[in-house]
């Protein structure tokens, strides 16, 4: 805190969690501790808060590793299907991302700025 961290970032190469749990019980300073635990997916919620002093947990890139599984597997079905139809109900409709990517305002602003 004196150095004018606001959190630190523990992070091992290992691949189980055992170094992360051991610093973060053997961690006695005020600074709270952050962990990044994609190499130990074991490492729960429940696990995480029982150390006590973990105040952030960082799920890096999962969500697009998510998003990838589910494009491969759309477009597999589309190759598969000859064609969206069997796809169409389980996507979210165009509305979603257009909201998502505010496009309300995005026209606004192009209204606003290039007219």
């Amino acid at each position: 805190a004196e150095a004018g961290a606001d959190m630190i970032l523990i992070h091992s190469k290992k691949k189980d969690p055992a170094e992360i749990e051991s610093f973060s019980r053997a961690w006695k300073g005020s600074v709270p501790l952050v962990i990044v635990p994609n190499a130990y997916p074991a490492l729960d919620a429940t696990r995480i808060r029982a150390l006590g002093n973990i105040k952030m947990t960082i799920y890096g890139n999962y969500g697009i590793r998510a998003a990838t599984t589910a494009m491969q597997d759309a477009f597999r079905r589309i190759i598969a299907d000859g064609g969206v139809q069997n796809v169409h109900k389980d996507i979210v409709p165009v509305e979603e991302i257009f909201r998502l990517q505010k496009m309300d305002q995005v026209k606004a602003d192009e209204k606003r700025f290039l007219a």
